[in-house]
């Protein structure tokens, strides 16, 4: 990326290309990993090895975060970018036509390169951003990413159980996104080496931005993963449960723009706090709510707004407190985090249910969200 500033019309292009990269592999994602966990239950699998093949795909996301600036630094920006896209849509192709047990090399390997993905577009829109604009671009960058999870299953739903075009046009969508990022390469940030101790540093420094992806990521899979099952032990049909989940979806995607605005506007670890003081007014709500379906969609919009607004608020803080070449390994710990948090979610949830009944959901949660409104308000001036 050229040292010397930016016009607008470059920093809109640049822009685009980091943006067309995450909404097509969100896409992508959203078509095809719904289908493969369907796929091993047809094919009669136990619903542990089922859990296993997913945990392939976290555990790459885990692994492999600490790694991508230092790959960064050695091949460039673009072409980890250009390797990652290529991977991602050979992977994605080869599903349909391997047997499950290849699914496990398949899984880690496509989280890798969507790993890289999201990693430097990350550091690229944080580069890109100016103070006053950082909140609402990050808040854009988060509809698109959660908009594309959430447009993927609906056109999947439009082909026959089995069918192996899904896959095809959630290659497409990858390799359709790679060309604004051709556009615009030689606008691409210019990542440097750092080393993993330079990346776990970097929760010293700033503890608060990093540790919202890892608050964020336990949530939102806790919630995903087991509030229709809430539902239906309170005696939901099973297709109103799931609508529990568009609602939170749409919560996810509707507000992130309106809460990054904010972020522009106001104190940021103040709002940061208060994203996490609505995920856990909504944990300890959930139970009250369980029986009136019009209150509990409600409740699952905004509370959607409210956990996905940590992540926003998380990632902007990112941008703010680390500039130039530490804000690749921020931007690596933030990834890792949200890894972390994603593959212990699920199962510190359910564990909770089965420990302390199906309103233990809600106090999971709002016991994570206290825990951090309390992080960041006690540990808001080493920020500001």
């Amino acid at each position: 990326m050229t040292t010397a500033p930016l016009t607008p019309q470059q920093r809109r292009l640049g822009l685009t290309a980091a943006y067309a990269c995450v909404f097509g592999t969100t896409v992508a994602l959203g078509l095809t990993l719904p289908l493969l966990p369907l796929a091993i239950e047809r094919d009669g699998h136990s619903a542990f090895f089922n859990g296993l093949n997913g945990t392939a795909g976290g555990l790459a996301l885990l692994l492999t975060a600490p790694f991508v600036p230092a790959l960064a630094a050695r091949f460039g920006a673009i072409n980890l970018l250009l390797a990652s896209f290529a991977l991602a849509a050979i992977c994605l192709v080869l599903f349909p036509y391997t047997s499950v047990w290849a699914w496990f090399p398949l899984r880690f390997v496509l989280n890798a390169a969507l790993q890289s993905l999201f990693v430097v577009s990350e550091v690229w829109i944080n580069t890109l951003a100016t103070e006053r604009t950082r909140g609402r671009l990050i808040g854009l960058y988060g509809a698109l990413a959660t908009g594309g999870f959430a447009a993927g299953p609906a056109l999947a739903a439009q082909f026959p159980e089995g069918s192996a075009i899904p896959f095809w046009l959630g290659a497409a969508a990858i390799l359709i996104g790679l060309v604004p990022v051709l556009a615009a390469r030689a606008l691409a940030p210019v990542i440097e080496h750092a080393s993993l101790r330079g990346i776990a540093a970097v929760l010293a420094i700033a503890a608060v931005p990093i540790v919202a992806a890892l608050v964020h990521a336990l949530s939102e899979t806790s919630v995903t993963s087991f509030l229709p099952v809430f539902a239906v032990r309170q005696g939901w049909e099973q297709a109103d449960a799931l609508l529990l989940i568009t609602a939170f979806g749409l919560g996810n995607v509707l507000l992130q723009i309106p809460i990054g605005w904010l972020a522009d506007k106001v104190d940021r670890i103040r709002l940061l706090g208060l994203c996490a003081a609505f995920g856990c007014l909504g944990g300890l709500l959930l139970p009250m709510a369980a029986t009136d379906p019009i209150l509990l969609t409600i409740l699952a919009f905004f509370w959607g707004g409210a956990i996905i607004g940590i992540y926003t608020i998380g990632l902007t803080l990112v941008g703010q407190v680390f500039q130039g070449a530490a804000l690749a390994p921020a931007s690596a710990a933030f990834a890792f985090a949200y890894a972390l948090g994603s593959i212990l979610g699920p199962g510190s949830a359910g564990f909770s249910m089965d420990l302390a009944g199906d309103n233990a959901l809600g106090w999971f949660i709002a016991s994570i969200c206290l825990g951090y409104a309390i992080l960041a308000f006690t540990r808001r001036a080493r920020l500001t």
